[in-house]
């Protein structure tokens, strides 16, 4: 009889068992389909519209991406690029003038600047920026994205409150200095100069009067582009 019951008991154990492998099979199929319906949504959130403004180091042409604070907005990016000739010799002409150009390619994934590659795409660019009236001036152009020159995601904890800082980067023998962008109110802009100076970072300064302290160390400074309203409170 004793063995009887516990041929039962032993029956009811690998019945148990077996209830909770099944169980533990479902939950592992549930979290497995719930990680693959979610990677594409994950992959879409980077395809889309990134606007870039132009400059220029000398006769190359510089892009930085327009940043905004929610991803997959939320990086800065530098690239060297490059336009047919003729185009190329245009915007440069344009540029010469001090007059603000604005670049919208076609939609992509802005992994591929992140990650550094090298790609091309078909983009339009307009005088002024493309979103506040901008005039659309060139058209379908190809422009071949050959390097990076600066990355950086936006967080607000590596820069410190009150505070104005910058990173630099050099592109055919001209320096450049990118304001760290960080928490509201902040700004995006882009200065070159003659020179790197002494400090870059600045103390209860804003856009204007950290520029003023470069001048003031006699470092020539151009601005060439600001940017405040995307980072407002």
């Amino acid at each position: 009889m004793s063995a009887n019951i516990l041929l039962a008991a032993t029956s009811d154990d690998i019945q148990m068992a077996e209830i909770a492998v099944k169980r533990l099979l479902t939950v592992l199929l549930c979290c497995l389909s719930l990680m693959l319906s979610a990677e594409p949504q994950h992959q879409h959130d980077y395809n889309g519209s990134h606007g870039m403004v132009l400059f220029a180091a000398n006769d190359t042409l510089l892009v930085s991406h327009l940043p905004l604070y929610r991803p997959p907005h939320d990086y800065q990016l530098v690239y060297e690029v490059i336009l047919p000739e003729q185009a190329s010799k245009a915007v440069l002409a344009e540029l010469s003038q001090t007059r603000q150009l604005t670049l919208l390619p076609e939609n992509f994934d802005l992994r591929q600047m992140i990650d550094a590659g090298q790609f091309t795409l078909t983009a339009d660019i307009y005088q002024g920026h493309f979103e506040r009236e901008g005039t659309l001036w060139l058209s379908n152009l190809p422009v071949r994205f050959v390097r990076q020159l600066y990355k950086r995601r936006l967080n607000n904890t590596d820069v410190i409150a009150g505070t104005i800082k910058y990173a630099t980067f050099t592109s055919a023998g001209q320096q450049f200095m990118l304001h760290q962008i960080g928490t509201a109110p902040s700004f995006d802009q882009i200065l070159r100069v003659s020179e790197w100076p002494q400090t870059l970072q600045f103390d209860n300064a804003d856009a204007q009067s950290a520029t003023v302290q470069l001048q003031q160390q006699g470092i020539e400074v151009q601005q060439l582009y600001l940017e405040s309203r995307d980072f407002s409170l």
